[in-house]
C-alpha cells in the first residue's frame, strides 16, 4: 500500500471531486479521506474493492503495484539494452526500446534511451541512419515539450545538439549549445576545490578520465586527421596524433584497457598519413603498435584494475563497455590496412607480418 494515498488523490482528481464528495461516497469523514491522501492512515482492507470500482481501476493499480513492476520490467529493459551494447548490437537495442517506449509512452528515461541509441547506431546504410535520425528528432521534441524534470530535459537539448549536427544544423547546434555552462562554471571545477580524502581522490580519478576524453577529442579535431584542413601539413598532423598516444600514456602508464581501441586507431591513422608522405619507416612502426593495440583490447578479461599512478582505484568493467559495431579491434585495423594507401608498403615482410599476426590472433 505504499503509494495507496496518492493514487486516491490522483484519482479523485481525475474524477473531479473533493474530498468531501468522496468521503460520501464511502460513508467515511472527509478528516478521513484527507489523511488517507496526505499518508497519515490508510483505508479499512474492506473498503479498497469498492474505492477500485469507484475510480475504475485494479486493485494493483489502487495500491501501486501496477506502479512497481512497471518499474521491474523498466530496470530489466535497461539491463537487456546494456548487455546489447556491451556487444555492439545496438540496433536490438533501439529495436527492443522502441517496443518499450509503446508500453510506456511517458517513461522518459526509455525515450532518451531510445533517442541514444538512435543518435549512437553505426548504421551503414545512409537511408536508415537518416530516418534513425529523424526519428530521434520527434522523440526529442516530445521530451522537450512534454517531460518537466529539468534534468531529463538538459539531456534532451544536448541530444538535440548532437542531431542538428548530423543533420547538418551547425548555426542550430551552436545555438543550443551555447546556452550551457562553461567548462569553468560546472560542478567538476568547484568540487575539485571541495572534496578531501578517499572522496577526492574518486573524484579526482573520474574528473581526470573526463578531461582525458574531452582532451583528445579535442586534439583528433584540431589535428583533423581526415586531411581536409590544408593548413596542416601532414607531419603537423602526425605530430598531433602522437600527442594524443603521448596523453594516453601519461594519464594510464601502458594500461589504458578500454582506451586500447582509441590507441589502435591513432596508430593506423598516423600509419596511413605516414604512407602518404613516403615515410615507410615510419608507418610500419605504427601499424605495428597499431597491431599491439588491437590484440590488447581483443584480449581484455571481464575487470582489468588501472595501475597507474593517476587511475589506481579504478577498474574497467567489459560489461559496462559501449560499442556500435560487432567487429573485434583486429577485424577493424585489417580492414584499415586494405585501404590503397598503403600500396607502397603492402608487399614488406613487416606489413604482411602484421596481417599474419592479426589473422593468426583470429583463428
Amino acid at each position: 500500500m505504499i503509494a495507496i494515498g496518492s493514487n486516491i488523490k490522483k484519482y479523485r482528481k481525475q474524477r473531479k471531486i473533493t474530498q468531501e464528495q468522496l468521503a460520501e461516497v464511502l460513508g467515511v469523514s472527509d478528516q478521513a479521506v484527507s489523511r488517507w491522501e496526505n499518508g497519515t492512515t490508510y483505508p479499512d482492507i474492506e473498503l479498497l474493492p469498492t474505492l477500485a470500482l469507484y475510480f475504475g481501476v485494479t486493485l494493483d493499480e489502487l495500491m501501486g503495484m501496477e506502479a512497481i513492476k512497471d518499474e521491474s520490467d523498466i530496470e530489466d529493459i535497461m539491463k537487456r539494452r546494456q548487455e546489447f551494447r556491451n556487444c555492439g548490437e545496438v540496433v536490438k537495442s533501439y529495436k527492443m526500446l522502441r517496443e518499450a517506449v509503446k508500453r510506456y509512452p511517458k517513461n522518459y528515461k526509455l525515450i532518451l534511451a531510445l533517442i541514444g541509441d538512435l543518435q549512437f547506431a553505426n548504421v551503414y546504410n545512409d537511408e536508415i541512419r537518416l530516418n534513425n535520425l529523424h526519428e530521434a528528432e520527434g522523440l526529442i521534441e516530445r521530451v522537450l515539450n512534454e517531460c518537466t524534470d529539468p534534468e531529463q530535459c538538459k539531456e534532451a537539448a544536448i541530444c538535440k545538439i548532437w542531431n542538428c549536427l548530423w543533420l547538418d544544423r551547425r548555426d542550430e547546434a551552436a545555438t543550443i549549445a551555447e546556452t550551457l555552462p562553461s567548462m569553468n562554471e560546472c560542478r567538476e571545477s568547484y568540487l575539485l576545490h571541495i572534496y578531501t580524502g578517499e572522496k577526492f581522490r574518486s573524484f579526482c580519478r573520474d574528473y581526470l578520465e573526463d578531461l582525458f576524453v574531452d582532451t583528445v577529442l579535442a586534439l583528433d579535431f584540431y589535428g583533423d586527421k581526415f586531411c581536409e584542413d590544408n593548413t596542416l601539413t601532414n607531419k603537423d598532423r602526425i605530430a598531433i596524433l602522437e600527442k594524443i598516444i603521448a596523453l594516453t600514456e601519461l594519464i594510464y602508464d601502458g594500461n589504458p584497457a578500454a582506451y586500447s581501441s582509441w590507441v589502435r586507431a591513432y596508430h593506423e591513422y598516423i600509419a596511413l598519413i605516414a604512407c602518404a608522405d613516403q615515410d615507410a619507416e615510419l608507418a610500419l612502426q605504427h601499424l605495428e603498435a597499431a597491431r599491439d593495440a588491437a590484440i590488447t583490447c581483443d584480449s581484455l578479461p571481464d575487470e582489468v584494475p588501472y595501475t597507474s599512478v593517476l587511475m589506481r582505484g579504478k577498474i574497467y568493467k567489459g560489461e559496462d563497455q559501449c560499442k556500435n559495431y560487432t567487429h573485434t579491434e583486429k577485424d577493424l585495423l585489417l580492414g584499415f590496412m586494405k585501404q590503397e594507401g598503403f600500396d607502397a608498403i603492402r608487399g614488406t615482410e613487416r606489413f604482411q607480418s602484421v596481417e599474419k599476426a592479426l589473422q593468426g590472433e583470429q583463428e
